[in-house]
């Protein structure tokens, strides 16, 4: 049995219809499902509810929680706000392991369209057998842009690793010169000084380019295990599916155990929901990730500006480049 949860406050409902349109859509070959929609309790939301139902199969099931407390801002990525997800996406993930008894869960976020094809592929990758017949992954993500596509390598201290290391940019001498000093000071004994210069150096060290593009700088600097999937897997994308040591939870099937083991607890708001997942439940436990550029989404934003960018996926087909991960962002339409 599937349960799909979707968590939205007001401010990130303005995608919500085509979101449901399109997982009504992709989840259209199954004879019922369980929709848990996680929200809080503004009168927008309330209206979104009946939304909701009017699009959705009439034999689903909706299930609907409107938690008080959650009003927000409708700023991105800060403490509060990744709290309110993991408080959302916490209530609907248990409600579905312990009152419904999913099987698997689908979890997909409110400003996310995902293509007809989605849910089909993420359960084909979930049912790849082991030796012993048993699934090699328990947790199947699409991938979409979020700047750069999600998906690639990382650790439990980095938990995306840096696509581009220092020795791997191009550094102005002067940046250079204090970014050696400062490593240096670093390793004699510096202090809490030291590390806040390190912490201020290496955001300017971001903003320097690469030293080439990605198969350049691969030739020069030899390979390694880069952060996000542009870097990690370079041209990859049609008819893929690659181990990924993290996800997001915009469109992702969520095994059994893998959803047993979905827990927030302890989660502080530092980094995001999704990783602490990664790396604090699924990881430990032995839990496999799987990322599929084979199914990719439109990603449909709301900026620091109150402006909504349309972050359109697809994959290339220009014959030179066949299959690759392409983005293109335009002005949100809500049609």
């Amino acid at each position: 049995m599937l349960a799909i949860a979707v968590a939205a406050t007001k401010s990130y409902m303005h995608a919500l219809p085509q979101c449901v349109r399109s997982i009504a859509v992709a989840a259209a070959h199954l004879e019922t499902a369980h929709f848990i929609l996680a929200t809080d309790d503004s009168p927008e939301s309330k209206e979104a509810e009946e939304t909701i139902k009017s699009e959705l199969p009439p034999d689903w099931e909706v299930h609907t929680f409107h938690l008080a407390g959650m009003e927000d801002d409708a700023k991105d990525y800060k403490h509060a706000a990744q709290l309110r997800i993991a408080r959302l996406q916490g209530v609907a993930f248990h409600y579905a392991k312990v009152k419904l008894k999913a099987d698997m869960l689908w979890s997909v976020e409110s400003d996310n369209i995902v293509p007809p094809h989605a849910l089909r592929m993420l359960e084909w990758t979930l049912a790849m057998p082991r030796e012993d017949g048993t699934p090699y992954y328990e947790v199947a993500a699409a991938t979409y842009p979020n700047g750069l596509f999600l998906g690639g390598f990382g650790t439990p201290q980095n938990p995306i690793a840096e696509d581009f290391l220092p020795h791997e940019r191009k550094l102005k001498p002067r940046l250079k010169t204090c970014l050696d000093a400062c490593e240096a000071r670093l390793k004699s004994g510096g202090g809490e000084k030291e590390i806040k210069r390190m912490g201020r150096l290496r955001e300017r060290v971001k903003q320097s380019p690469p030293d080439g593009n990605i198969w350049e700088v691969t030739a020069k600097h030899g390979w390694r295990r880069r952060g996000w999937m542009d870097f990690a897997y370079p041209g990859i994308g049609e008819g893929a599916v690659v181990p990924s040591d993290w996800c997001g939870l915009g469109c992702t099937l969520i095994g059994k155990r893998a959803l047993s083991l979905a827990d927030f607890s302890g989660y502080d708001g530092g980094g995001t929901q999704d990783l602490f997942l990664c790396w604090h439940r699924w990881h430990p436990a032995g839990v496999k990730i799987a990322c599929v550029p084979h199914v990719v989404c439109d990603h449909v934003k709301r900026q620091a500006d109150g402006k909504i960018n349309h972050m359109r996926a697809f994959h290339e087909q220009d014959p030179a480049y066949r299959g690759h991960l392409r983005v293109r962002n335009q002005e949100w339409v809500p049609l």
